[in-house]
């Protein structure tokens, strides 16, 4: 015989939003041998540039697509970076957004709970607001939303979330 316990609460409790505005999402897409180069490169040549967040997911056109949010003014010299890896062929294809807000919450039953980044995630879409990158780990979730929305955003977050 197996038991299994759901920690279930009727409005997910978090330790609060935070949100950092302001920033630049930079995307890049490789073939997954790239992410060796422009790792290398980036750590070799980004001197003192300091990403916020950064994730990788699979994209089945080029095999992995990298996005770095990062301080605005560090955005020059790291496409600089970036514009030598894509005429080395280890980047292909480049796109910068900003400003961007970086908003991420945690919270203390993540972990032991199905739905939390179904909650985040989906709100957010039925509520037509776009959602430029996400990122969901353990009793974390990351997302990336264009700036002038951020308000919006933790707005409506609150209501299906429950913060100090």
């Amino acid at each position: 015989m197996e038991t299994i316990a759901v920690y279930w609460e009727s409005r997910a409790k978090t330790y609060g939003f935070d949100t950092v505005q302001g920033l630049s999402l930079l995307q890049l897409a490789m073939q997954s041998d790239g992410l060796v180069n422009i790792g290398a490169l980036l750590q070799a040549h980004s001197s003192g540039k300091c990403f916020k967040w950064v994730l990788a997911q699979p994209c089945p056109l080029h095999g992995i697509r990298l996005f770095m949010a990062l301080k605005q003014e560090d955005v020059p010299g790291i496409e600089a970076l970036v514009n030598r890896a894509v005429e080395g062929g280890a980047v292909i294809d480049t796109q910068t957004t900003h400003p961007v807000a970086l908003i991420n919450f945690h919270g203390p039953h993540f972990g032991d709970r199905y739905g939390i980044a179904d909650a985040a995630l989906g709100t957010l879409r039925r509520k037509g607001l776009p959602i430029l990158a996400a990122g969901c780990s353990g009793a974390s979730v990351y997302l990336a939303v264009p700036d002038k929305l951020s308000a919006d955003v933790i707005t409506i977050l609150s209501k299906v979330f429950e913060s100090p």
